[in-house]
């Protein structure tokens, strides 16, 4: 068999099972592991996979800039936004990560709402100025201007004080057994202290971004209390994450 269809063959099986073992391929394609290995290895550079211990998974969309990633399955998003909101309760202190989805979240928020918002993002940012009840704080730091938002140790010190009842967690890629993803290490740093700093973490999840992993772990899986997903994604493909407990919407 030549190497280009060994190539085609292993992204259709990742394509089909969301996930590919090392052992299972050397043993379809009748070669060696060393050659697998290569293979994935190839794969892999090409960003075309995501290796994992024993095998690998579909690599997480490259991200967009924010102005870019606005216009992605907005529509998806917008149910999303709408499913967030009954989350939301007076006197609740919020944590809005950075994200086009959580950009949804906020221009929905009902202008009853007496909460305390804190954010790395901008745009989030901009659009709760013009909300008349909530007490709004930006987390500064070094700006990422393509995603337009704040990182860095000063945005991990503001977190250390404060102790939120929910945080929408901004996500790259989500995987039942890698759990949440991202692929810049500086914007992962904080979503980690994000999530040690919140009661309750919730996913909003596109079906692009299933079953999906990028280059930098955030979180396990189970640290997910909630995941809303939109109408496109199908309860098939939700099986694998109904065995952990987390609350699926």
């Amino acid at each position: 068999m030549l190497r280009e269809e060994r190539l085609q063959i292993i992204l259709k099986m990742l394509e089909t099972n969301q996930r590919v073992s090392s052992v299972q391929l050397a043993e379809i394609l009748n070669v060696s592991d060393d050659t697998i290995r290569r293979d994935l290895n190839e794969l892999a550079e090409d960003g075309l996979l995501k290796k994992v211990h024993g095998g690998a998974v579909p690599k997480a969309a490259s991200p967009y800039k924010l102005k870019e990633r606005i216009h992605i399955a907005h529509e998806e998003k917008l149910i999303l936004a709408k499913k967030a909101q009954s989350f939301f309760e007076d006197g609740q202190v919020i944590i809005l990560d950075n994200g086009s989805t959580n950009m949804e979240v906020a221009k929905m928020m009902s202008p009853n709402l007496k909460a305390t918002v804190f954010t790395t993002s901008i745009a989030i940012a901009q659009i709760l100025c013009e909300h008349p009840n909530i007490e709004l704080f930006m987390l500064g730091g070094r700006v990422f201007k393509d995603a337009q938002n704040t990182y860095g140790t000063e945005v991990i010190d503001l977190l250390t004080k404060i102790r939120a009842d929910v945080l929408l967690i901004g996500v790259c890629g989500i995987h039942p057994e890698i759990g949440v993803t991202i692929p810049d290490w500086g914007e992962c740093v904080v979503k980690k202290k994000m999530v040690e700093v919140s009661a309750k973490v919730i996913a909003l999840i596109t079906a692009e971004k299933l079953n999906t992993a990028d280059s930098f772990v955030v979180c396990p899986y189970t640290d997910i209390d909630v995941m809303i997903t939109d109408d496109v994604i199908t309860e098939e493909q939700l099986v694998d994450y109904k065995r952990f407990g987390t609350e699926i919407q």
